[in-house]
């Protein structure tokens, strides 16, 4: 369905008049929204926004988008369902944003980075020998909470609709669920890559509350001895193992030792 979204929106973005209709919701707002992705929630919502201005624009989105749908026999009840996702609209809202500004390029040119990996910390509980930033105490120029805050509005500001958070070990943070809720109350998509060590039950429980969408653990080899070794910590293979059994268990209907059904991509 993405692709066939972003398709139909592109080959609608072919025109002068619609790239200059797009380009004009580009600025955002002190939300961090553009005019643009309050034009799509409201094509989807099938409800007026506040102001006469915002109303207009959002028509004419409606317009575009409906009018897309009927030369390329899309259904239009479809993709309001498809961009019924605030990241979808956000990431749909950036791509039609990089046409209407640079034009159809290949790979399309953005005005805002899509995703951001932020290495949160340089806290770490492991001593891998491929560290690329050996990590282990805290660096003394870490941010505050109050800066780390101001970086996930910044990002949100200049359209940016993912950020991976990484380190170091960012679980390790105090800071982690705070910045991560700033970031989905920002509608970003957030992720997190972690050794896996640190994912226990509760701590699995509180990355699905923290509506994290995508756990990304790492697993160097199958074989604990030499898993450990590499990772320079005794049972960090173990730990790791438990981690992502731990995170499958929290966004599964059923659970077995041979089997995952996952209803959503939320851990690798």
């Amino acid at each position: 369905m993405l692709v066939d979204t972003l398709r139909l929106l592109e080959l609608g973005m072919a025109n002068p008049l619609s790239k200059a209709i797009v380009k004009a919701g580009t600025k955002r707002n002190a939300q961090g929204r553009s005019r643009l992705e309050s034009a799509l929630a409201a094509f989807v919502q099938k409800k007026q926004v506040d102001t006469l201005g915002d109303r207009l624009y959002a028509w004419l989105i409606g317009i575009l988008l409906s009018a897309g749908c009927r030369s390329f026999r899309a259904d239009v009840d479809a993709l309001r369902g498809y961009l019924g996702d605030p990241i979808v609209r956000r990431g749909v809202a950036s791509v039609l944003s990089g046409i209407a500004t640079y034009g159809i390029t290949k790979p399309q040119l953005l005005r805002a980075p899509f995703l951001v990996v932020w290495n949160l910390t340089n806290m770490c509980n492991l001593r891998c020998k491929h560290c690329y930033q050996r990590a282990g105490v805290p660096a003394p120029n870490e941010l505050t909470l109050e800066e780390k805050l101001k970086v996930v509005n910044d990002l949100a500001g200049t359209g940016v609709v993912s950020i991976a958070f990484s380190g170091g070990e960012p679980l390790m943070h105090p800071d982690f669920f705070s910045v991560v809720k700033e970031a989905r109350r920002r509608e970003m998509h957030a992720a997190v890559a972690t050794n896996g060590t640190l994912i226990t039950k509760a701590v699995a429980r509180r990355l699905k509350e923290a509506d994290i969408g995508y756990v990304e653990v790492s697993l160097d080899f199958i074989r604990p001895g030499v898993n450990d070794r590499f990772r320079g910590v005794l049972g960090a293979w173990k730990r790791a193992v438990e981690g992502i059994r731990n995170s499958v268990r929290g966004t599964v209907h059923r659970y077995s030792d041979d089997c995952y059904e996952v209803e959503h991509q939320r851990c690798s």
